[in-house]
């Protein structure tokens, strides 16, 4: 493979103090918007990643990351949150928007800290056949939670697309 390879796109995105949304935006230069593909109550089990008592209500979003501009898929992320663990009012943006989840907490002035999943960053290949649903192969996927206050508040699966390493290799060489 020319270009950026996947060991650069997971150097470049865990050093980045920024969240995902925002790297997308730097590395793309363009807006990010987020393609809600759905968003609904879960209940959550007793073996959750977010600390939470089993039978607690919880919200799964499902969501790709485009470019406004171009309209090309970036990120698959899939996310279980507690709204109760946020802001009322992000929790009410969170419902009724399309913004990217790092931008919504940003332009709350909230600074979440990641942290590690129980069994590691890979989660795996993908969603089911990403270049059906995405037009675009998963070259790399990661997944974490958000903590606020010392709370897991969203666990986040990720999974980036080549147009991420596409857009790698058009930076300038540092």
């Amino acid at each position: 493979m020319t270009g950026p390879d996947v060991a650069g796109l997971q150097r470049a995105v865990l050093d980045t103090p920024d969240t995902v949304t925002r790297f997308l935006e730097e590395l793309t230069g363009e807006v990010v918007v987020a393609d809600v593909v759905g968003q609904y109550p879960v209940v959550l089990g007793p073996d959750n990643e977010l600390g939470a008592i089993a039978g607690e209500d919880a919200t799964r979003r499902i969501a790709v990351l485009r470019g406004s501009a171009t309209n090309l898929a970036y990120l698959y992320a899939e996310t279980v949150f507690l709204a109760p663990r946020l802001p009322e009012t992000v929790s009410l943006q969170l419902e009724g928007t399309h913004e990217p989840i790092g931008r919504i907490l940003a332009d709350h002035g909230l600074h979440p800290v990641r942290a590690p999943l129980a069994h590691g960053e890979d989660v795996g290949t993908g969603p089911p056949d990403p270049a059906a649903l995405l037009g675009s192969e998963v070259v790399w996927s990661r997944g974490y939670r958000l903590m606020l206050d010392g709370l897991p508040v969203f666990v986040i699966h990720e999974w980036f697309l080549h147009s991420v390493l596409d857009a790698l290799g058009r930076q300038p060489p540092e």
